[in-house]
């Protein structure tokens, strides 16, 4: 079993759960001492800004590493699919893009990642970490594929690829 590390002391409160934190990026200081997404905006105003670059590979990182651990939690799930495409999602994200439409259900351990993110799933009790990998895969919880029972999922993917329809009709 792979030993995992303390939370540090400054760790939000949802971050309870994480299996493994490193070390500062380098240039963190610099680069994420404030977000690049001001408070009570959308987006970020210069995507060609370090800050704006910066952040958006930390959030394509958080999203792999939440990704890997839930499918890890239940040893199940896909999180390939999703995790070679973070830096995309992120980057749509930090541009202001709130309906992303997916075709593929494996994807689900992405999307619900970056719903944890951005505390979409507090709506159904799920707050840390710990709360994402009890939920992953249950019945009532998150389901394997995703589904429009979920609190801000627009056009769910489910197994036979409806998200596809969604984005044509968009």
């Amino acid at each position: 079993m792979t030993a995992h590390t303390a939370l540090p002391a400054n760790a939000p409160a949802f971050c309870a759960g994480m299996f493994h934190f490193g070390e500062s990026w380098p240039n963190f200081q610099e680069y994420g001492r404030s977000a690049a997404i001001a408070t009570g905006r959308k987006a970020i105003p210069n995507p060609a800004a370090m800050e704006a670059v910066y952040q958006t590979l930390l959030m394509a990182d958080a999203l792999r590493y939440c990704t890997l651990q839930i499918c890890a939690a239940k040893s199940s799930g896909h999180p390939g699919g999703f995790a070679s495409s973070t830096e995309a999602y992120a980057a749509l994200v930090m541009l202001g893009h709130t309906n992303i439409v997916t075709e593929v259900g494996h994807h689900a351990p992405g999307f619900y990642s970056a719903m944890f993110l951005d505390c979409s799933l507090e709506e159904m009790g799920i707050r840390d970490m710990n709360d994402m990998m009890a939920r992953f895969r249950e019945q009532h919880g998150l389901l394997g594929h995703l589904s429009g029972a979920i609190p801000g999922l627009l056009a769910p993917a489910g197994p036979l690829g409806q998200g596809q329809h969604f984005a044509m009709a968009g």
